[in-house]
């Protein structure tokens, strides 16, 4: 199986296996064909959201790590979407920990759909261009982050002076030399 990561994911592509975590969930939503969720889905390039249905959708929770295997992208309302699919699978293999980014969004981004002029039966995709795109400045992508989501905060440790340390290992000294000449 041949792992891709998010910031690969192009429109119309098929056959996608890839792992990330899920970020949010929305609410269910009821159709004739069955109740669909929204979820957000990120690894450590970028994120984008993943549709599901039924009671794959109602299984999946923020902080569970997923592998995807044999999914598949296409556009809907002008956006990028991930998609199981009827022959994909979707796997647990942990949950709370993994390197995400959440920008960029493949979600976020408008796309002007088109028959392709090679392959009229072929649909294709290209990026609505951004009137604002070139007024903004050069960003350093954002670094990867550590998801860690329901865990205890750490406890924080108090270093001692050294004198005090000493102080106190020469008490713990005593109160043994006490306690062996009392036996």
């Amino acid at each position: 199986m041949n792992l891709i990561k998010v910031n690969e994911i192009k429109p119309y592509s098929k056959n996608i296996n890839c792992v990330f975590i899920v970020l949010d969930k929305g609410p269910p939503t009821k159709k004739k064909e069955g109740t669909i969720y929204q979820v957000l889905v990120a690894d450590s390039t970028a994120s984008i959201n993943m549709t599901v249905w039924d009671a794959l959708g109602e299984q999946i929770q923020p902080g569970d790590i997923l592998r995807l295997k044999g999914g598949y992208s296409n556009i809907y309302i002008e956006l990028l979407n991930l998609y199981v699919g009827k022959t994909g699978i979707i796997e647990k293999i942990g949950e709370f920990t993994f390197p995400f980014v959440e920008a960029p969004n493949l979600s976020s981004t408008l796309w002007n759909v088109h028959q392709d002029p090679n392959n009229p039966k072929n649909m294709v995709a290209t990026p609505k261009p951004s009137p604002h795109k070139q007024q903004q400045p050069m960003q350093q992508p954002t670094p990867p982050m550590t998801h860690q989501m329901k865990q205890p905060p750490m406890q924080q440790m108090k270093q001692l002076p050294l004198q005090q340390q000493q102080q106190q290992q020469q008490q713990q000294q005593q109160q043994q030399q006490q306690q062996q000449q009392q036996q």
